[in-house]
């Protein structure tokens, strides 16, 4: 193919200022077809990238034989559902976080991406971050155990519709998720164990699910990975910082934008830096293109969707009993009978 005709599927604010953008400034890819459920966002995105259409009907988007692929930007309990439609209609998918609201949801995605053999990617771009990327690279010059902290602190409202369990899943299944496959992905080791503390710390008159904690992964080879997720957090302070502790050595990435180390090469401390903060959107819907085209592995494809997602139910689970909880490969592997 020439290039990749996309057909999104949401076209709310992050669809505007992120996805289109990056979508048009690839070559790979053409905006061929745009949905909303309000006709007015549809039509002002398809005026604004050069849609051949907009709709209100996904099931247009679906039948269109021209569409080989789609992307997903919609709430969150829609995201399984339409994936597993458009798997079923033979279109590639990148959906953005989180894959699922529950582990049926996702073992849901997990069986019509196999059974329909589709590209499926989740928008956990942080760990394709250019930042995060230098990282490890440095990382795989050492060896030995790494301790990781990670910060994710912001002004998150209380009226968001993220917190709502039954539409967003709240904060830890909505954007945690984002962390836990950071964590992950850093460490390059089996997760064991999550253990989490915390609660609701914005206004419980609005807010029913736990909001903010300190999370704690446990991983095969013995490394740790802790991250402080705050919901009431500080708007003049900046939202992210990663931290990493190994043999002797140190990494810190600032907001995605700054990176330094420290103890390689002797005591030597360097640093670099983007002019903007890069979370790795951009990356990654080109390696989602790269997979269609070459019919290759898609980045963050269904195994590692399913590991963070399952964690980020471990997270609610285990504040809700106080106790650590067990996670092994098999589990995230969306096998048949999972519980």
């Amino acid at each position: 193919m020439d290039k990749i005709n996309v057909g999104m599927i949401g076209c709310g604010m992050f669809a505007r200022v992120m996805h289109a953008p990056n979508l048009k400034k690839n070559i790979k890819y053409k905006i061929h077809a745009v949905m909303d459920i309000n006709p007015q966002a549809a039509e002002k995105m398809a005026q604004d990238t050069g849609a051949a259409y907009a709709t209100n009907d996904v099931n247009k988007i679906f039948a269109d034989k021209d569409i080989h692929a789609v992307l997903i930007t919609t709430r969150h309990d829609s995201h399984a559902a339409l994936t597993v439609q458009a798997a079923a209609a033979g279109k590639h998918v990148l959906c953005e976080k989180p894959m699922g609201l529950n582990r049926d949801e996702c073992r849901a995605v997990a069986e019509a991406i196999a059974e329909y053999g589709v590209k499926y990617t989740v928008g956990y771009n942080r760990n394709l971050a250019p930042m995060v990327q230098e990282a490890k690279i440095l990382l795989r010059r050492i060896s030995g155990k790494k301790m990781i902290y990670h910060r994710l602190q912001a002004a998150f409202p209380a009226n968001s519709w993220t917190h709502d369990p039954k539409v967003g899943g709240g904060r830890f299944v909505g954007e945690g998720c984002h962390i836990f496959d950071l964590l992950c992905e850093l460490i390059e080791a089996p997760p064991v164990s999550v253990y989490a503390a915390g609660g609701i710390f914005l206004d419980p008159g609005k807010v029913n699910i736990p909001d903010s904690g300190i999370i704690t992964i446990a991983f095969a080879d013995g490394s740790v990975g802790t991250t402080l997720i705050a919901s009431a957090g500080c708007k003049t302070f900046p939202k992210e910082a990663t931290e990493i502790y190994c043999d002797g050595r140190a990494i810190i990435i600032n907001d995605f934008k700054e990176l330094s180390w420290h103890g390689f090469e002797g005591a030597i401390s360097r640093s670099m830096s983007v002019p903007v903060s890069d979370k790795g959107q951009q990356i990654e819907i080109d390696l989602f293109a790269d997979a269609i085209i070459n019919d290759t592995a898609s980045p963050n494809g269904v195994a590692q969707a399913a590991r963070a997602a399952l964690i980020s139910f471990m997270v609610n689970e285990s504040i809700a009993s106080g106790q650590p909880i067990r996670i092994s490969e098999k589990d995230y592997m969306l096998k048949k009978g999972m519980s």
